[in-house]
């Protein structure tokens, strides 16, 4: 059997028993109580013991707007992560992703063009080193 959880809210407990003494007391007065008893409540804990013995109207967690606006945008394709459809936005300054090439020609001429920009990079790293030499030899 399980054992009886200690009680974590005294606050919270305390607030839904003054709402189910009678529905229509204010926070003031509640917070009132609380406070001669020693017990720290807030106003969202007084809400959320409203909603949770339904004496307010409450929404769903995780339906709203926000929520409705980013399945919009999963659905066009618009959003990044695993599971879309896209590559989506890319932060300021980076360059667009390119299609990875599908046919052996489109291989072959990423392999060429990347030799090519390992060619210019090993040329500017020995001029930077020449440059250098030079410095220091002087």
């Amino acid at each position: 059997m399980a054992a009886k959880k200690k009680n974590t809210k005294p606050g919270y407990d305390f607030i839904v028993a003054a709402l189910k003494k009678d529905k229509n007391v204010s926070y003031a007065d509640v917070a009132a109580a609380a406070k001669k008893k020693k017990l720290a409540v807030f106003p969202i804990m007084y809400g959320r013991a409203k909603a949770a013995l339904g004496l307010v109207a409450s929404k769903p967690r995780g339906k709203g707007k926000a929520a409705r606006a980013t399945a919009a945008k999963r659905a066009a394709g618009v959003t990044r992560g695993p599971g879309t459809r896209g590559p989506g936005k890319r932060g300021p300054g980076r360059p667009r992703k390119s299609a990875a090439p599908t046919s052996l020609e489109g291989i072959v001429a990423a392999v060429k063009s990347s030799e090519q920009a390992k060619a210019r990079y090993r040329g500017a790293l020995e001029r930077i080193q020449s440059i250098i030499d030079d410095a220091l030899a002087d």
